[in-house]
């Protein structure tokens, strides 16, 4: 770790000194801790067949412990109208657990000396001269208008184009999600158009417009098993390997799927009222192979699928108020099309980051999560079930150090899967409160407790194939938080 340090410091230094004379430099980030005390609260291996993320529940399972850090920093480099940035992070998966290792999300073992510095963002950006157009280029940070269940605090190689013509706004841009072989037609690619109409301060109204075109899908064995990378719709098959129900390996003819939703959000007096809604299109041809271990010779299947959510927010005496509700079509038991929306977690194991507004730590994934994030319901595809929940919290200031929040939610399956299996359900509970030491210093407290209805038991002290015939445990999980942001 002193020599990754060092390193690193040095690569600053030079960085700096080498920023010509008409050019700013800076740097921001933070460096994050959170010891865990958590039962119950775990998940299929990063490149498990069964979802990676998503949490696995169990009977009878063993109190964990633990603790993490993420420490990540941001280099700008910045002229009168173009300028870079780089974003660098390097992750602690445990405290203890390795070291001389090259790898990320470990290295904070005794003598430390691993090799784990992670590259999340590259990009430059410019100013159009004369216009209020500006382009950014390079490996950058996206997301979408629909609180990220399509693509969510995603990193992606692109090229995006923002301008503003008041009160109209607007987004195009292109990604490539893979690349496969260069002499193929094997890539996978993202295309945004957003447009937005402010005629107040106080009142917001988008329509947006994605394609996601996937050509991957001659790759038979790219799947949830196959880790981060080289994924693909194979990754259906995660509710399958829930059950034990047999493999999943298909290839597939190109395909391309089509997002059209609009979203707004307006403000009156203490009032907020947002919200965004979209449906999901397209065809997948040419499926052969197998499927949830059924043989598939040249099938088909329509995607159609969509979703709603709406927030309200409410300044309420010495706090903040807020309630949202959400609707995620799924697929139904006896379809033979696909009903729930295909999002980048099809692509890569985190590439959709839905529903953080929720601030939910056991439904859904929080915006706070470092190494250990995982939720029951991942992603809204939710391994095709679809999903709706509804939350609420609460927040205020103590004093001026000291806040505190509350926060409920329920979460529910729109669909089952098959014969005999239940539609699950959680009830969650969390709280917390945050003390400011110094200005950027924090620490904190946070607790939650998901009450589990119909949720099978995935195994005690391993996580294995759902038992049907025995109920899960609930879920609880603590945490101790410190985090300087700079």
């Amino acid at each position: 770790m002193r020599k990754g340090f060092l390193m690193v410091m040095a690569v600053v230094l030079v960085a700096a000194m080498a920023v010509p004379a008409m050019a700013e430099f800076s740097t921001s980030g933070f460096v994050r801790i959170k010891e865990h005390i958590e039962q119950n609260y775990r998940a299929g291996g990063a490149a498990g067949a069964q979802g990676g993320n998503f949490i696995l529940p169990g009977a009878d399972v063993n109190t964990a412990s633990y603790v993490e850090q993420r420490q990540r920093f941001a280099l700008n480099w910045k002229g009168e109208n173009v300028g870079a940035t780089a974003i660098f992070e390097i992750d602690f998966g445990n405290w203890g657990d390795s070291a001389y290792t090259v790898g990320r999300n470990q290295g904070a073992g005794l003598e430390a000396d691993s090799i784990n510095l992670e590259t999340k963002n590259f990009y430059l950006w410019f100013n159009i001269p004369n216009t209020s157009m500006k382009v950014t280029a390079g490996l950058q940070n996206q997301t979408d208008s629909f609180g990220g269940m399509i693509f969510g605090y995603a990193d992606m190689a692109g090229l995006f184009l923002t301008g503003n013509m008041a009160p109209v706004s607007y987004k195009l841009g292109w990604a490539k999600f893979q690349e496969g072989a260069t002499l193929r037609d094997d890539d996978v690619d993202l295309y945004v158009a957003e447009v937005k109409f402010s005629p107040v301060k106080e009142a917001r109204l988008g329509v947006d417009f994605y394609v996601l075109r996937d050509a991957s899908g001659s790759n038979a064995t790219a799947g949830a098993g196959a880790g981060t990378f080289n994924t693909n719709l194979n990754t259906i098959g995660r509710i399958f390997s829930d059950y034990g129900v047999g493999a999943t390996a298909f290839t597939y003819d190109p395909a391309t799927f089509y997002y059209l939703g609009v979203d707004g959000a307006f403000k009156a007096g203490p009032v907020g009222l947002s919200g965004y809604a979209f449906y999901n299109w397209g065809k997948i041809e040419g499926v052969n192979g197998t499927i949830g271990g059924d043989a598939i010779a040249n099938g088909d299947a329509d995607v159609k699928a969509y979703a709603v959510d709406l927030r309200a927010d409410l300044d309420a005496g010495p706090g903040k108020l807020f309630i949202e509700g959400v609707y995620v079509s799924g697929s139904d038991r006896d379809s033979e099309d696909f009903e729930s929306p295909i999002t980048a977690s099809n692509y890569a194991l985190a590439g959709s980051f839905p529903l953080t507004s929720m601030d939910m730590q056991i439904l859904f994934p929080n915006i706070d999560d470092i190494n250990a994030s995982a939720a029951l319901a991942y992603d809204v595809q939710n391994k095709g079930r679809g999903l709706w929940a509804v939350a609420a919290g609460f927040r205020m200031k103590l004093n001026e150090a000291v806040s505190a929040k509350v926060g409920a939610g329920y979460l529910a399956d729109v669909e089952a899967p098959g014969s005999g299996i239940k539609e699950h359900k959680a009830f969650e509970v969390n709280a917390n409160l945050n003390y400011q030491v110094q200005k950027g210093m924090d620490l904190g407290i946070y607790g939650a407790y998901a009450f589990l209805q119909d949720w099978e038991d995935y195994g005690a002290q391993t996580v294995g194939t759902a038992n049907l015939a025995k109920d899960a445990d609930d879920i609880y999980k603590v945490m101790f938080r410190m985090n300087y942001a700079f």
